[in-house]
């Protein structure tokens, strides 16, 4: 499998955030993209997340077993991908637990008995932190570290990072660092960040 951005830009009116800009990303890759703040970072990752429409060119993610071919748009593939970022929402009134069943259901599967606990301790939260309490009412870190669960609850090919150390301390870092050791071998992450810990885990760098 591999992600392909082929001349790809991003616009606002007479404004150009980013581009053009090709790459080609294979399945085994850490792709981090740096920058200034308002460097167009993030918008990079939504629209090769297909979260939003390129200006120009194309971004495409060719599945395993599919090397040769046209590819998909992200946005036929939005099974394929998980996301972490600052302006992800969750549910606030649900616990982190019922948040990672719910969204199991919302993509067509039954949640697995114990699943969503497991996902939730393998990234630092146990049961007694978290079991009975809202979403909202856990710390930022910890609704960071549910945030990590929440992406990779599917296996996703292509997951995006978006400055995923952001709120953690030190353990929470080497949390991140451990996802993305396990999507690497799953498929390709892409980490905007200028955190130099989350660059540090990456193959190669943009710097936008």
């Amino acid at each position: 499998m591999r992600l392909v951005a082929d001349k790809l830009t991003r616009s606002y009116g007479a404004r150009r955030i980013f581009g053009p800009l090709s790459l080609e990303i294979p399945k085994g890759t850490v792709l981090g993209v740096s920058g200034s703040n308002g460097s167009g970072k993030t918008t990079l990752l939504k629209t090769l997340a297909g979260l939003i429409r390129a200006s120009g060119g194309s971004a495409k993610i060719f599945l395993e077993g599919e090397e040769a071919g046209a590819g998909h748009a992200p946005r036929e593939v939005a099974w394929a991908i998980g996301w972490v970022a600052p302006d992800l929402a969750l549910y606030g009134e649900l616990t982190a637990e019922e948040n990672l069943e719910f969204f199991e259901r919302v993509r067509g599967r039954a949640p697995a008995i114990g699943r969503a606990r497991a996902l939730l301790e393998g990234v630092g939260l146990p049961p007694h932190s978290h079991s009975k309490k809202s979403l909202s009412s856990l710390s930022t870190g910890q609704r960071q570290r549910v945030k990590l669960a929440y992406a990779t609850l599917h296996e996703p090919a292509v997951l995006f990072l978006d400055e995923p150390s952001s709120n953690l301390d030190a353990d929470g870092v080497e949390v991140v660092a451990r996802v993305v050791a396990a999507q690497r071998e799953r498929g390709i992450a892409i980490i905007a960040s200028n955190d130099l810990r989350d660059l540090a885990l990456a193959d190669e760098t943009v710097s936008l």
